[in-house]
């Protein structure tokens, strides 16, 4: 995790703002998770979030990271000043979650559900290259050489960093569809990849998925692109109700060359931005 706090001035003894980035796992990738203050906090609120945005941006590239993402309301106005920092939204998602206890149908396709396993890695690429499309593949760096393509993980990477569990729906031998959930401290994050007009495959996944996800108690969400509009119908009938609308954005970063180190040094970072002060962003562990 890199952390980077805002004085107004060198001179300042607290900080008045703050953004934290954390390193995608296996991929030269981070996310924007965390900054302040709110931009309704006060009127330099702005021109504090465009310091700190535009000083991770430079920090990151120094790091060889090439992709910054962002993930925020679709219509507040830090979507608006995000954009203007840079960042371009690649994809509209609604957010939907659990609500109560789940509706439960009986399917006949529940036996062609099974646990995912890392051989699965390939044939969930080739799901994602025909379910998605190619400005949302290239934005979230889903395209890969073929001298990467046969990583048993690879996929497992790029769908979202750490550790993830998975169901797949096979038929005659083809992987059709998928579900993938990571848990985190205050919910489970669910993801649908296939046909979202194949209503038997999606009750069939997301039943068995949930049925396995939900003994832990938290709060189940799940997320869906606008390429998917039909997914929700589905998640409705299993008792999902929407929350909000969200962007996603993507910044791509310069990457500096930098000559090998044999001792680190923190240091203030020299900006044009007064009062930036950095931790470090490297590998992960």
């Amino acid at each position: 995790m890199a952390t980077f706090i805002h004085r107004h001035s060198h001179d300042s003894q607290n900080p008045d703002g703050f953004i934290q980035a954390r390193k995608r796992l296996g991929r030269p990738e981070a996310d924007a998770c965390y900054i302040a203050p709110a931009l309704e906090a006060d009127a330099s609120a702005s021109h504090t979030w465009r310091a700190l945005l535009e000083h991770l941006i430079a920090h990151a590239g120094e790091f060889g990271i090439q992709r910054l993402y962002a993930c925020l309301p679709a219509q507040e106005e830090a979507a608006g000043l995000v954009a203007e920092c840079g960042f371009a939204r690649y994809v509209r998602e609604t957010l939907f979650r659990l609500r109560g206890q789940i509706k439960i149908p009986l399917s006949s396709q529940a036996s062609f559900v099974r646990p995912q396993r890392e051989t699965d890695s390939l044939a969930l690429q080739r799901l994602a290259d025909r379910f998605t499309p190619p400005v949302v593949l290239k934005a979230e760096g889903a395209y890969f050489k073929n001298a990467n393509a046969n990583h048993a993980l690879i996929f497992q990477n790029w769908w979202q960093p750490g550790h993830a569990e998975g169901l797949v729906f096979e038929r005659d031998g083809v992987v059709e569809g998928a579900a993938i959930w990571q848990r985190g401290n205050r919910g489970v994050w669910l993801r649908y990849l296939g046909s979202p007009l194949d209503r038997e495959m999606v009750e069939a996944l997301l039943t068995q998925s949930l049925a396995r996800i939900r003994p832990d108690g938290k709060p189940v969400y799940c997320g869906v692109r606008a390429y998917q509009s039909a997914l929700g119908v589905t998640l409705h009938d299993l008792g999902f109700e929407e929350v909000t609308e969200l962007a996603r954005f993507v910044k791509h970063t310069t990457v500096s060359i930098q000559e090998p180190a044999t001792s680190k040094t923190r240091l203030l970072i020299e900006t044009t931005f007064p009062g930036v002060i950095s931790t470090d962003m490297g590998p992960e562990n």
